[in-house]
């Protein structure tokens, strides 16, 4: 999948939100741009109505992963919207041999597929609402709400 259609299907998943994103993809600067030309960024600041956070192509380091989650917990507000994309291990073995290959070309372990987002989100008090697999089941989306 290319990144203006994810990033297209990110604003699906996020729905009508009535304010500026807060967009944070470190390691996939053209999801980063397809995002930035389809919707409205927060500035430093401001109150974001709703975020999308990728941490594909990089390591699971919890630590960092649950610090950047927190601080966008604390400036959201109540109710917001939030899409974290991961990586994930597909079902079936010959697209997770096709993952397992695009992981090892960014530099990753096979392990990496299989960490929990979606419990590490409720564990950091947001409201997971749902889950749906992109790109072969490659990338997971993961929709959840602010408390």
């Amino acid at each position: 999948m290319r990144a203006g259609r994810l990033a297209a299907t990110c604003l699906a998943l996020l729905g009508p939100v009535p304010g500026p994103l807060e967009v944070s993809v470190p390691c996939a600067p053209r999801l980063a741009a397809a995002l930035a030309a389809r919707a409205a960024r927060a500035r430093a600041g401001e109150e974001p109505a709703g975020a999308v956070v990728a941490f594909l192509g990089m390591a699971a380091r919890p630590a960092e992963r649950q610090a950047t989650l927190r601080a966008l917990r604390r400036r959201m507000p109540a109710g917001a919207p939030l899409v974290l994309l991961d990586h994930n291990r597909p079902r079936r073995w010959w697209r997770r041999g096709m993952a397992f290959l695009a992981l090892a070309a960014a530099g990753l372990r096979p392990a990496r597929a299989r960490y929990p987002v979606a419990r590490e989100l409720a564990a950091l008090g947001f409201a997971v609402e749902r889950l749906r697999l992109a790109c072969g089941e490659r990338v997971q989306l993961v929709v959840a709400r602010c408390r």
